[in-house]
Formats: structure tokens, sequence, C-alpha cells
């Protein structure tokens, strides 16, 4: 076995939790397997869809062309445990756990893979027809909104 070879390669006991099941998330999960390693690799998501890539949602999802846009990874052929649908409530790094409504979650190492929140012009909260776009819902709620709209204004360039 080669020094770059031992230097990649893991004891299989080690367990890395992955926050956030979007691109960034996905990509270091992956990649963890990609690079060789053997020890358990959880992937938490606050949302109950398969992870999937957000550009398509302004796009082809919004206007009806396709009802999703999964990442076309084979989660369990990669030994990735999806935990969808699960808020991680609260990272206790003294402990090596993350809290979620099922329980703790235990770490050896955790990656934080959030993204960011959008931003809400102010004077926007409850103000009907004001519509933010971020999730996979929020497009489907979306599109027959706007079925029904001449006029649009865009504010954001993401």
């Amino acid at each position: 076995m080669s020094e770059q070879t031992q230097e990649r390669t893991t004891p299989a006991g080690r367990r890395v939790v992955v926050v956030g099941a979007g691109m960034a998330g996905v990509q270091t999960a992956v990649a963890l397997r990609e690079q060789g390693f053997t020890g358990t690799v959880t992937l938490i998501g606050a949302e109950p869809h398969p992870p999937y890539d957000r550009p398509p949602l302004s796009k082809a999802v919004l206007l009806g062309k396709a009802d999703g846009a999964a990442f076309d990874v084979d989660f369990a052929a990669l030994g990735i445990e999806l935990r969808l649908g699960e808020e991680v409530r609260a990272v206790r790094p003294a402990d090596h756990e993350v809290d979620t409504a099922s329980g703790p979650v235990p770490y050896d190492a955790l990656v934080l893979a959030t993204g960011a929140e959008p931003i809400r012009l102010p004077g926007t909260e409850d103000v009907p027809g004001v519509h933010l776009l971020r999730t996979l819902d929020d497009a489907e709620r979306l599109r027959p909104v706007l079925a029904d709209q001449r006029d649009v204004v865009v504010v954001g360039a993401g």
C-alpha cells in the first residue's frame, strides 16, 4: 500500500455527519467515498425530498417541465445514510453529537453545509403576492400562482 493510500484510508469506525443535503453536502458525502473513506457517512437534510439541485427550480420545475431535480446519486450503493426531513436543532461539540427530533447523532467529524437563507425585503412579511423561491416546495407552490399572472417582478439574481 502506498503512503498516499495510507493517508487517505481511515478507520472503519470513524463517523462523519454532514448537515445539509444540498449540493455542498451531497458533494462532500460522495467525495468522502471517492477518496476511500470507509467509516460511516450520514447525510442529514431538513427537507423530506431526496437531495436536489437548486438552479432548475427557477427554470424547469417552475415552468412545469420537470417535477424535481434530484441528484443522480445512488446513496445506498455508496453506503451513505440519508436522513431526510430531519432538522438539526443543535450542535454539541463537547459531546461530538448533533441533536435532531429523533435523538442525538454522534460524529467524529462534522460538516456543516446548510447553505443560506433568503433575505426577505423589509416590509414584505405577510404581503399577498410576495413569494420566496429557495426550495422545491416553494417552486411547487409558486407554479400555479405564476400561471395566473401577467406582470411579475423578480428581485435577486441567484
